[in-house]
């Protein structure tokens, strides 16, 4: 487990994922890139996509699996504004 562990922080921690999550608005590039990595890693996740709509940006949900009781959650947003998944995004 100390291992697994230690392959999350050491992907938390690359270039890929502070780039995503550092941005305001992602591409889908982005998110293909951090999907490569959790599945060469072996890191189980789920991926949720809302397309948006007028009131609503269009955002993926990330939910990476630590152990049975345990998630990380990201939200990212493909534009400005608020998600299905979260409130509304201010700069």
């Amino acid at each position: 487990m100390t291992d697994y562990i230690k392959e999350i922080e050491f992907l938390l921690a690359s270039d890929t994922f502070r780039a995503l999550l550092c941005t305001d608005a992602i591409q889908i590039s982005q998110l293909n890139a951090v999907v490569v990595l959790l599945i060469k890693a072996g890191i189980p996740f789920d991926i949720s996509y809302s397309p948006g709509t007028r009131r609503l940006s269009a955002a993926a949900e990330l939910t990476i699996f630590i152990n049975p009781t345990t998630t990380l959650n990201f939200t990212l947003s493909f534009e400005a504004g608020g998600s299905i998944f979260g409130g509304t995004i201010t700069p």
